[in-house]
């Protein structure tokens, strides 16, 4: 099996190189609960070795993608193992894969985006990828480690937290954790609710005083809000809105700060689930959850 394995980054135990030390020091910032009851794709997975981690921490579906042929290493060595892994011999920035590629919740990116043609094309598909979570991982070399900034151009996260250095000094490569705001995952309603695109100016309970009172607690003068709303001006609005529809009026649920920015970049509707069907929870909390 050692010949359909990939030398570059080997740490089964059969093939040594100089960069297997890498694994350790990304196993040591790895969350397994990450993956647990999540779908992770992994992209440039080489071996297969984080997209196998994925499952055996309890991933519900674990895809590793790779355009070289160390993707039939990396099936044999789910196959002894065990595991469901799906692996795919894909070039990453075809344009057929990416046309068809569904979301997940969980993206591992570990040291490919500066093998990417157009950073900024592949970024911005990127985006409609990751569902949760991204584990970013820059490229060889210090320059790389500004590519993180390129990312949070393009996807704009609610956290981006930097775990450290994923390599020795000698070979520096830097690991973030980057994530959005799930909010289907918690309200299984909304995502069956339908979209519609609805007049800004008919939506109510979305003022600057009712934001500052949710859990996010940043206001419309804060740099968070105006990364925010630069990020909606260039890219547009990425994300949904989430509304509650009773006895004619549309009352915010999710995404207040969103809004508040489409009303100051004067959108005219904004894209929206309705919510049809009232629940006594979200009319209690509907000034309360995360945007």
């Amino acid at each position: 099996m050692n010949s359909k394995l990939s030398s570059y980054q080997n740490p089964e135990g059969t093939l040594r190189d100089r960069l297997v030390p890498r694994t350790d020091f990304r196993l040591s910032m790895f969350d397994p609960e990450w993956f647990r009851d999540k779908t992770v794709l992994d992209l440039g997975c080489n071996n297969g070795y984080f997209t196998r981690l994925a499952m055996k921490s309890g991933a519900k579906r674990s895809v590793g993608v790779d355009i070289s042929g160390c993707i039939e290493g990396a099936k044999l060595l789910a196959e002894q193992e065990g595991l469901e892994c799906e692996f795919w011999q894909l070039n990453m920035q075809d344009e057929l894969f990416q046309k068809f590629c569904p979301k997940f919740d969980v993206v591992l990116l570990l040291s490919s985006l500066a093998k990417m043609r157009d950073k900024d094309r592949f970024l911005k598909w990127l985006d409609t990828v990751v569902q949760g979570r991204l584990i970013f991982e820059s490229n060889h070399g210090e320059v790389h480690k500004q590519d993180i900034e390129l990312v949070r151009k393009h996807i704009y996260f609610k956290y981006v937290d930097y775990l450290g250095p994923s390599e020795i000094a000698e070979k520096p490569h830097y690991l973030w954790d980057c994530q959005k705001i799930d909010h289907t995952k918690r309200y299984g309603i909304i995502a069956s609710a339908p979209m519609e695109f609805i007049p800004i100016d008919k939506i109510v309970g979305w003022g600057e005083r009712e934001i500052l009172h949710q859990k996010t607690r940043y206001d419309i003068e804060s740099e968070e809000f105006a990364r925010l709303k630069e990020d909606i001006r260039v890219n547009g609005l990425k994300e949904h809105l989430v509304v509650n529809y009773k006895d004619g009026i549309y009352e915010g649920f999710q995404g207040g700060h969103r809004y508040l920015a489409c009303k100051q970049l004067g959108y005219r509707y904004v894209p929206c689930k309705v919510v049809r069907v009232f629940f006594k929870h979200l009319g209690q909390t509907s000034n309360s959850e995360e945007t």
